[in-house]
């Protein structure tokens, strides 16, 4: 939960879920609730005027994350060969695939007309790149889709033959990192509520990645046990009490 206040009741929210650590459009309306504590007013030719003051609260939809629904991509950002014009971030010493991650993902950046900088770190079974900027919301993408499809595309651009691909990653400005604690959060939470009701509970439809979070985070518990159940892109974790 979070308080902030603005001219107006929207810009008053936005403050509150950056505060929250969302970009704007990150989550769709129905994922926070709003309480307007104090309705702006507008005073008398600019005097008198008094803020909105509001409070905005997370539901459980908030963690109702989808990833990319199919396997197609866009033909264009696949076949170029990428030239990365950013000197202030290319590292000469760094490998062709990094260097190929780095400009696609300029060239998604630059087709979104976002001012973005992307710093590729190269580890021994993964690529990371993590994009920040201003404005992110649209590359992000609502409940994350966007950004887990340009990461599935970086994957497919970077290594075009499965049996050489490494890990991708994307990420920007830590939305994945806030994701995964949401993620966990919810799940201890429900895990809580089936150790004290004693009934199985099923959690919103998430993806894989997303799902391992869950089964992780509870897996040393020994009061309840997870199970994903159900079909792509549907399919998402039940928690049940321990046998």
């Amino acid at each position: 939960m979070a308080r902030a206040n603005g001219p107006t009741v929207e810009q008053a929210v936005q403050r509150a879920l950056a505060e929250l650590d969302f970009a704007p459009g990150e989550l769709a309306e129905d994922q926070y609730e709003v309480i307007i504590l104090v309705p702006p007013e507008e005073g008398f030719m600019g005097v008198g005027a008094v803020d909105a003051f509001v409070e905005v609260a997370l539901t459980d939809e908030a963690f109702d994350f989808f990833g990319p629904e199919a396997d197609e991509q866009p033909a264009g950002l696949l076949e170029d060969e990428y030239e990365d014009d950013d000197e202030d971030t290319f590292d000469p010493d760094e490998t062709p695939e990094a260097h190929r991650l780095r400009a696609f993902l300029k060239r998604v950046l630059d087709e979104l007309d976002l001012e973005a900088r992307v710093r590729v770190t190269e580890r021994p079974d993964e690529l990371y790149a993590e994009v920040t900027g201003e404005d992110l919301g649209i590359f992000i993408g609502r409940r994350g889709q966007t950004i887990d499809a340009v990461e599935y595309l970086a994957s497919i651009a970077v290594f075009p033959e499965p049996q050489d691909r490494k890990h991708v990653e994307v990420d920007a400005e830590g939305y994945k990192e806030r994701r995964r604690h949401q993620i966990e959060r919810v799940a201890l939470r429900k895990a809580q509520e089936v150790a004290r009701r004693g009934q199985p509970v099923q959690l919103t439809p998430m993806t894989a990645a997303e799902r391992k979070i869950v089964h992780v985070a509870l897996k040393n518990r020994p009061d309840v046990v997870t199970a994903s159940q159900g079909r792509e892109p549907n399919r998402s974790v039940v928690i049940s009490p321990a046998p």
